[in-house]
């Protein structure tokens, strides 16, 4: 396929503390670092609705928006709220009714349509469940909804470390993180993503990863972020112009 041009206008990050050591580009990537996310900016009825994932979420979010946009929005999450979506489980394991707040929080984009209700949202929500490679969808949704009259998409990725019972002894325990950033045709560092085809020794790179290519500047070492998706290569480049 041809390459996919757009631009990136804004983003940031959040993760745990324990994460910091595996970051390499600190301060200028725009990730904070931190083990209780900060939603206070919410109004206490709604941040109610909002547990460890969605608190990091809207935080990030919220540094993207001003109030009176009505962005698209691309969330994307591996799992959505799993500890929501366990409890609920748990519940009806044990014939127990489940709680209301966590039935309907448990949907997968629940996290964007509380942001939706705090900024007045009323424009489209795409919701997306990937695995490897999760930056690739996210931005192929988000160009695909920019138009004249579409300027600009606000993208989430998220997740948090998955339950203790749903591991394979073969997975590690994932840091939570939170992955945000602004897309939009033109104005910002001028992008291209790629299909390369065969898979070859490309790495999965995290949402976070991403979030420091974008910050490392137009050093030749920093001008591609190479990821895996559905098992082939994808590139994104940095350029001058698109």
């Amino acid at each position: 396929m041809e390459s996919v041009g757009f631009s990136i206008a804004s983003w940031s990050g959040w993760t745990v503390e324990a994460n910091r050591q595996s970051r390499v580009s600190g301060a200028g990537s725009n990730i904070r670092f931190s083990d209780t996310p900060d939603a206070s900016i919410v109004p206490p009825m709604l941040r109610r609705r909002l547990n460890f994932m969605g608190r990091g979420c809207i935080s990030e979010m919220l540094q993207h928006i001003s109030n009176d946009e009505n962005l698209p929005i691309v969330f994307c999450s591996r799992h959505g709220d799993i500890e929501r979506t366990l409890k609920v489980l748990i519940d009806l394991a044990k014939g127990e009714p489940a709680s209301p707040m966590d039935f309907s929080l448990a949907v997968h984009n629940a996290i964007a349509g509380i942001l939706s209700i705090h900024c007045n949202i009323t424009a489209n929500i795409s919701s997306i469940a990937t695995s490897e490679g999760a930056i690739v969808p996210v931005l192929l949704e988000a160009v695909g909804l920019l138009s004249e009259s579409t300027p600009k998409v606000l993208c989430i990725l998220c997740d948090v470390s998955l339950p203790t019972m749903y591991r394979t002894s073969a997975e590690e325990d994932e840091f939570p993180f939170v992955a945000c950033f602004t897309v939009t045709a033109a104005g910002g560092a001028p992008l291209h993503l790629s299909y390369e085809g065969s898979a070859g020794n490309a790495a999965v790179n995290t949402p976070l990863d991403f979030l420091e290519f974008l910050a490392a500047g137009d050093a030749d070492s920093a001008k591609a972020f190479t990821t895996l998706h559905n098992s082939a290569c994808w590139v994104v480049r940095k350029s001058s112009s698109l």
